[in-house]
């Protein structure tokens, strides 16, 4: 039976983490317009305080783990709060997820703990490089078999997390001419001699959620820490990646809520010709457009969450939420500021930070034409 109705104990989770993803918005302004650096501190302590990664950890290693969909009621909640948190959430929702797919139990419980630390702690997926972009089996990033270790050189660029991460799960190529086959992943640790990150990118969206270069200058990592079998790293980064885009779907859905919610406030309390715009059709027929949209977007995610909680195919679905609700995002936040005119253009304002972030989803997790492209094959 399908059902649009949440429990109570999702209506109550929700609930919670609006409480307080409601109150970032004057914080992410003031993340947005520092300098590049690190994650910040608050944003930290936040992920600590609310247990934000004890969701997405089994039991078996000291989680309180969420089922799918639920997990996207909250990623939609901190997306509302920022995008750039929400998407440090992801990152490391991304790392355990590898994990969870392929890794061993000795990994999981080395690494899976370090998540769960009192101060705050992320992890990272180190996947895309600079010439290879969307094409996820051109790695230049190698990985050379040596005795008990394999040794790590390359680069990885832009990677969330860099820096702050606990632990990087690193996508390398380890045979010439072997393609695809010749893919494996890595989990290496933040400390692990020859890892160098930075400089930080000053990028114009998603500036609360850090990006730099991770380097590895002949980066040796044991042989225990091979994800999957030797070969496997492709089809790992595929399922990992089918995985994550329904999330990064729930944080533009999120996104769009607080853009419509401020186009909104403004267009009441905006008086032109005696009343408030938002009593002009033109106006008014544009956001009845964007709130059907946002519920549209929100309901392919929620497709997509469930499949995956009854372990059925959820490939073209995950591309068709993380497609739609980007676009639905970007639409809104621009609309947003035609509507607002220069009150959302001067900075800082919330809506020139939606519509830059809006923008950064659109290329995060694969570009709106790599989800056609994926959509398609699946026709």
């Amino acid at each position: 039976m399908i059902s649009f109705e949440l429990s109570t104990e999702q209506k109550e989770l929700q609930q919670k983490i609006h409480s307080w993803a409601a109150k970032l918005h004057s914080l992410s302004l003031k993340i947005d317009a520092a300098k590049p650096g690190s994650i910040n501190r608050q944003y930290l302590k936040i992920i600590a305080e609310e247990n934000l990664n004890s969701f997405i950890i089994p039991e078996d290693y000291e989680g309180q783990p969420l089922d799918q969909l639920t997990l996207s009621l909250i990623t939609e909640e901190i997306g509302y709060g920022c995008a750039g948190l929400a998407s440090i959430y992801a990152a490391t929702v991304h790392a355990v997820s590898a994990l969870l797919i392929g890794g061993s139990p000795r990994q999981k419980n080395d690494f899976l703990p370090l998540l769960l630390k009192p101060g705050g702690a992320v992890a990272s997926c180190c996947i895309t490089e600079e010439k290879g972009g969307s094409d996820t089996a051109s790695f230049d990033t190698t990985a050379r078999q040596e005795g008990e270790n394999y040794i790590i050189n390359g680069k990885k660029i832009p990677i969330i997390n860099a820096g702050s991460a606990a632990f990087y799960v690193v996508w390398a190529s380890s045979g010439t001419g072997r393609g695809r086959a010749g893919i494996n992943a890595f989990i290496i640790p933040k400390e692990t001699r020859g890892v160098i990150v930075g400089p930080y990118h000053d990028k114009p969206g998603l500036r609360c959620a850090p990006t730099a270069t991770v380097a590895f200058h002949d980066v040796a990592v044991p042989k225990s820490n091979l994800v999957g079998l030797p070969g496997s790293g492709y089809l790992l980064l595929m399922q990992t990646l089918d995985w994550g885009r329904a999330f990064f779907g729930a944080i533009c859905v999120g996104l769009a809520r607080a853009a419509l919610e401020e186009i909104i406030s403004f267009a009441k309390k905006r008086i032109v010709t005696n009343r408030p715009i938002i009593k002009n059709q033109g106006i008014s027929f544009i956001l009845a457009e964007l709130a059907t949209e946002i519920d549209a977007a929100r309901l392919l995610v929620w497709r997509a969450c469930r499949l995956m909680d009854i372990n059925m195919d959820y490939t073209r679905e995950s591309s068709m939420a993380k497609l739609f609700a980007s676009e639905a995002a970007a639409r809104t936040t621009s609309e947003g500021m035609l509507i607002m005119g220069q009150s959302g253009y001067l900075r800082p304002h919330l809506m020139a930070k939606y519509q830059r972030d809006a923008q950064g989803l659109r290329i995060l997790e694969g570009t709106s034409q790599i989800q056609k492209m994926i959509i398609a094959s699946q026709l």
